[in-house]
């Protein structure tokens, strides 16, 4: 029976090296995160007539997904792309400062999710960060910018068509 407990111990020791590894990584990328949340009161300003993207696309032919919410127009548009070409699916919404409601008229689909909005430095141009707890389509985090900033996802991407060419 003793004979046992050596060969236990350094797995039960491994064991929870890792998860101590594990936990103090864990809180060195939560501390690390300089996200200020929007407070609910000024999420919906923040939501309404602003890009959200998933990625910023290096090249012509990188696969993004794009969100505008854009109520002067009627609604908002979904859009799952690479820079020059891809699909839409346009969609009506109710948004309060932490839920919004989506509406899919073309398959007569809708679709409620809490969200939040959070204030980013970067990467490089995002100032903003969307995460839809319960996403209606791809992924769950979108990351906005300032638009006055001249930043465009599509103007210096590998691939692209250079005016006069």
């Amino acid at each position: 029976m003793l004979g046992a407990m050596p060969r236990l111990l350094p797995r039960t020791t491994r064991s929870i090296s890792w998860l101590a590894s594990f936990a103090l990584l864990t809180l060195v990328l939560v501390a690390c995160d300089d996200a200020e949340p929007v407070a609910p009161a000024d999420a919906r300003a923040e939501l309404i007539d602003r890009n959200w993207i998933d990625v910023w696309p290096q090249n012509a032919d990188d696969e993004l997904h794009v969100y505008r919410f854009t109520p002067s127009m009627g609604g908002g548009v979904y859009q799952d792309r690479t820079v020059f070409e891809g699909r839409f699916e346009l969609f009506t919404f109710e948004a309060t400062g932490d839920t919004i409601r989506f509406r899919f008229p073309g398959k007569d689909e809708t679709h409620s999710t809490a969200y939040r909005i959070e204030r980013v430095d970067g990467p490089a141009p995002f100032t903003r960060r969307l995460t839809l707890e319960d996403t209606p389509r791809g992924p769950a985090v979108y990351y906005g910018w300032d638009e006055g900033s001249g930043a465009s996802p599509f103007a210096q991407v590998r691939g692209a068509p250079r005016p006069g060419r």
